[in-house]
């Protein structure tokens, strides 16, 4: 039998497999999840496996032994894990027994004189190998990834540490040849249960030609397996579909447009506030002396409020009770006249003269409680625009002038 043969037409039937299986896939396509996938934990998704089979050694001289003559007892076990549904990593091991052919001498420290066979002797290694692979699922990477999927397949790609070993029957003596090895197969799974796979796994060693210590000929030999087996999935075996990352673009641009909005209002108001200030200052009491002599004319005074407010600050009440005693105290000749506003841009005319009044009330609440008698006449304007036509928050104002 070719043996380059056998794994052709293995790829062949593997491939039309794989067909398949993606025609049986795109009939439940609801069912299929496609990347990308939550990063699964240390022991997600892990798998054991055992398995059975043959080996089929390819050296210089083997073609010339009868075909069942060349095949040896093969057995493995191996742990892996699925890293996504597409790529696995598996550590294995690799036992079993290698048959060959060798056409001269008894020095060869693989064949006895008792295994001799046509004209030369039968080689027998028993053989161990600890191999790394990497899989790759295209199953998964092709159709996307289903946990009820019957048919799975995963090529890879290994390397390893081989070991070659006997012990001549008449000696004792024991003989080891070590090499390295590189690997490639397909590792096919028929899904059984939630947890049980049979395993399927052909593979293609090539190993330096001295592993079987015949030197002659051809550099590299190969090493084929076929083996039949069980795989079981632990806990957790499932892959889930990871969350789309929320765009978050438009909210950044409604707070960027709520921010400039905020930073233009709070420009406004300082500048209100500045106004305010200006104007406070423009009516701050001033006494002036006529002609040297003693009796002095107080400046208009005025108290500003806030939009709808008729309360009077800590500040506000300072002023007016200093101006009581060093304006109106001092002039009790005059009469003051105390006008209240509110501006009337704002607010229907009951209100603003609502407001207007309890203005006026506060103000006078606090010149009568500095004591002391004065000529006042009390107006209530309501709404009105008579402080400024172009600024209304001028116009909450409660105004004390003489007469």
């Amino acid at each position: 039998m070719n043996f380059k043969k056998l794994f052709l037409s293995l790829a062949v039937v593997a491939a039309m497999a794989v067909t398949a299986s993606a025609q049986v896939i795109k009939g439940a396509e609801a069912q299929t999840v496609r990347g990308p996938y939550e990063t699964n934990r240390l022991f997600d998704n892990v798998f054991f496996g055992i398995a059975g089979g043959l080996n089929f050694y390819q050296g210089e001289q083997d073609h010339t032994m009868d075909l069942e003559k060349r095949f040896g007892y093969a057995y493995q076990a191996y742990l892996g894990k699925w890293v996504t549904p597409s790529v696995g990593l598996r550590l294995g091991y690799y036992g079993g027994e290698q048959r060959a052919f060798y056409n001269y001498s008894l020095t060869n420290p693989f064949v006895d004189k008792a295994d001799h066979y046509k004209w030369g002797y039968e080689q027998k290694m028993k053989s161990h190998t600890v191999r790394a692979d990497v899989m790759w699922n295209i199953s998964n990477a092709f159709a996307g990834y289903r946990s009820d999927r019957f048919l799975d397949f995963a090529p890879y790609l290994g390397i390893g540490a081989m070991m070659a070993r006997t012990v001549k029957p008449i000696s004792g003596e024991h003989m080891t040849e070590y090499e390295l090895g590189v690997t490639a197969g397909l590792y096919t799974m028929f899904r059984l249960g939630k947890a049980l796979d049979l395993t399927l796994d052909v593979n293609q060693t090539l190993v330096n030609q001295a592993w079987d210590a015949d030197v002659r000929d051809s550099r590299y030999e190969f090493v084929g397996n076929v083996a039949l087996g069980l795989a079981y999935q632990f806990k957790n075996r499932e892959f889930s579909r990871a969350h789309a990352p929320v765009d978050v673009t438009s909210y950044n641009n409604k707070i960027k447009d709520l921010s400039s909005a905020l930073d233009a209002v709070n420009a406004k108001n300082k500048k209100l506030n500045s106004d305010i200030e200006e104007a406070k200052k423009a009516v701050t009491p001033e006494y002036v002396v006529r002609d040297g002599s003693e009796k002095v004319v107080p400046s208009p005074f005025a108290v500003y409020f806030q939009k709808g407010k008729s309360k009077l600050s800590e500040d506000q009440v300072m002023s007016i009770q200093f101006y009581v005693q060093e304006a109106m105290a001092k002039s009790k000749d005059y009469i003051f006249v105390i006008k209240s506003a509110a501006d009337s841009a704002t607010g229907s005319a009951a209100t603003n003269e609502k407001l207007s009044k309890a203005r006026l009330d506060a103000v006078l609440n606090v010149i009568k409680a500095c004591g002391g008698k004065y000529h006042m006449e009390d107006v209530s304007m309501g709404g009105t625009d008579a402080f400024s036509k172009s600024k209304n928050e001028l116009n909450r104002v409660v105004v004390i002038e003489t007469r």
